[in-house]
């Protein structure tokens, strides 16, 4: 016989291997026999949970809220913005995103603009460091540039207020 013949596991030693493994799967104690269970079809589970969170979003998770809140993006900078915010607004209240809410502020009209400040300052402690960004840079342009004195106040008011 050869020298590698004596380094050579044998077929025990191989087994033994392949039984200490952990690609093959290690059981838990008490589970002689039986197979874990895989995860389950991670499509499947995804829509799932998106179908739970959708339910318990309420009237906000139909997909005729989806189809308004389409179109009020959609509509941005066009002559139909103002109605399809107002349409929105009528059904649903405020939305509450931030990036919504800031183009929201640009319908120059002061009710809705009074609204929308006060939610983003409600949403402002939950929000990442780049949206609470942009709501800073938003309210300090209204607070020097628009038009209603109102509006300008009510955003300087907010703007200090969440620590400029």
């Amino acid at each position: 016989m050869a020298d590698y013949d004596d380094e050579r596991p044998d077929w025990r030693e191989l087994d033994r291997r392949k039984d200490r493994s952990g690609f093959y799967g290690r059981q838990e104690k008490g589970e002689k026999g039986a197979k874990r269970e895989g995860p389950k079809n991670r499509w499947q589970s995804g829509r799932v949970k998106d179908a739970l969170d959708r339910l318990f979003l309420g009237d906000k998770g139909t997909p005729e809220h989806d189809k308004l809140f389409s179109k009020l993006h959609n509509s941005y900078g066009s002559g139909t913005f103002l109605k399809h915010v107002n349409t929105y607004m009528g059904k649903y209240g405020l939305p509450d995103d931030a990036p919504t809410l800031l183009l929201i502020l640009d319908t120059k009209d002061e009710g809705i603009m009074s609204a929308t400040i006060e939610k983003l300052k409600g949403l402002y402690g939950s929000l990442q460091a780049r949206q609470k960004e942009d709501v800073r840079r938003k309210l300090s342009i209204l607070s020097m540039a628009d038009r209603s004195q109102k509006v300008r106040e009510q955003a300087g008011e907010a703007l200090e207020e969440l620590g400029k």
